[in-house]
């Protein structure tokens, strides 16, 4: 699970390099996102070493805490890229960060959707970025 994560950070941090010095919050939003899809091999093979081991967390306490702290964790790092976007204007000020993090992470769950062929890569996509768009419809 640590190496899903790292590899996930890795390929985040490389596309944040390609962004620029000042990224737009949306963009580092959908990077993140994206990278979490499994729509090139190696996200597919972070997402598949993810899954199986959720699977394992279930029945392992040790492995269920160690997971869960990592999905803490990273919640906590897409909650303040929201909190930053709605400080900086990004984001319209009555919107909820907990509630719109939830709504964020919630798209990740087209993993299982493109995996099992029920939707195309491209549909998961566009579908992110009509609810990125929502989003900061403000700015």
């Amino acid at each position: 699970m640590d190496f899903a994560s790292e590899q996930t950070s890795v390929r985040v941090d490389q596309g944040l390099e390609k962004l620029g010095d000042r990224p737009h919050p949306r963009d580092v939003l959908r990077l993140t996102l994206v990278e979490m899809l499994p729509l090139h091999a190696d996200a597919r093979a972070t997402s598949r070493m993810s899954a199986a081991y959720v699977l394992e967390a279930l029945h392992d306490e040790a492995v269920h805490e160690q997971a869960r702290r990592g999905l803490v964790q990273g919640r906590a790092l897409v909650e303040q890229l929201v909190r930053q976007a709605i400080a900086d204007g990004h984001i319209d000020s009555g919107r909820d960060p907990a509630t719109e993090t939830n709504l964020l992470l919630a798209l990740t769950g087209f993993t299982s959707l493109i995996e099992l062929d029920v939707i195309e890569p491209q549909d998961a996509l566009a579908a992110i970025d009509v609810h990125l768009d929502r989003l900061f419809r403000s700015t």
